[in-house]
């Protein structure tokens, strides 16, 4: 089979369709309402082929386009924010006990089970 030189540098050119998309990570910053509720929810990804590659906390904007790509898989937990510092620790373990079933080191990622806690 004879080299194609040309479509070989139309190839090389175009780098842009073999680019993958920078993913762009969120930090909540619950507001006076989520701490009514009581509750806030956070969403996750991380690649689908790669058990240990990173995991992103996302938006929920964002999250509505990932959770539909193959290349990712995706996990939304509810995350407690009032309450006993016991009530929110357990609750939060619970919610990423849950969310471990879909993105198994969710865990490492989040070390403080009291982050965005109010009493």
């Amino acid at each position: 089979m004879p080299i194609d030189i040309n479509r070989y540098n139309k190839i090389l050119k175009d780098t842009n369709t073999f680019k993958t998309k920078k993913i762009k990570t969120f930090i909540p910053t619950p507001l006076d309402s989520d701490y009514m509720n009581g509750y806030i929810k956070r969403y996750f990804i991380q690649k689908s082929n790669d058990a240990g590659s990173p995991i992103y906390e996302i938006s929920k904007d964002l999250f509505s386009t990932y959770v539909i790509s193959p290349f990712f898989i995706s996990v939304s937990i509810l995350w407690r924010i009032i309450g006993t510092n016991d009530e929110i620790s357990e609750s939060n373990l619970k919610s990423i006990k849950l969310g471990c079933k879909t993105i198994r080191n969710l865990y490492i990622y989040l070390p403080n089970t009291l982050q965005f806690s109010k009493k």
